[in-house]
């Protein structure tokens, strides 16, 4: 993958950031601005303003129930986004070896099951649909794929390695 997969990955993360952002700015003015009305607020049926103001925007719907509404866990979900694909970025800028990129996929995965239990909250819960989340979702499974991809083509390179090294001791 190289260089290109490496800025693809790193574009990938800047979009997500950059959802997040905009799902923390659009829940700040819904709470500061009463007829505040967001870009993503298509119909009654395609709306972020609804999701981001359910009991599941903040702490997944889970940490409140567990841990108390006001426990220091229980932040949007747009802040738990931030930190992950942040954390996500930096592995990609700055850790290519092959623990950098377990950590990658690990992170991956971790993103991935938030975003079914996320997807599944959405359609079958609070049965309305945000674009927002929808395109996270997205780029969530294209940046899970994207890790594999990468984890396979450097344990590929891995293994030419030492067959050439082992062919070099032979000689």
């Amino acid at each position: 993958m190289g260089k290109a997969g490496v800025a693809f990955s790193a574009l990938i993360d800047i979009g997500r950031i950059g959802l997040s952002v905009y799902s923390l700015y659009v829940k700040s003015m819904l709470g500061s601005s009463p007829g505040y009305k967001a870009h993503c607020d298509i119909s009654s049926y395609i709306t972020c303003s609804k999701t981001f103001n359910s009991s599941y925007g903040t702490g997944f719907g889970l940490i409140g129930p567990l841990l108390g509404e006001d426990h220091i866990l229980n932040q949007d979900n747009g802040v738990y986004g931030i930190i992950f694909f942040l954390m996500h970025f930096l592995l990609v800028c700055f850790a290519a070896s092959k623990l950098g990129f377990c950590l990658r996929l690990l992170n991956s995965l971790a993103l991935a099951a938030g975003s079914l239990w996320l997807a599944y909250i959405l359609f079958y819960v609070l049965k309305h649909a945000c674009i927002v989340c929808i395109a996270i979702y997205g780029l969530n499974l294209l940046a899970l794929l994207l890790d594999i991809c990468q984890l396979r083509c450097h344990s590929a390179k891995q293994k030419q390695r030492v067959a050439r090294a082992e062919k070099k001791k032979k000689k």
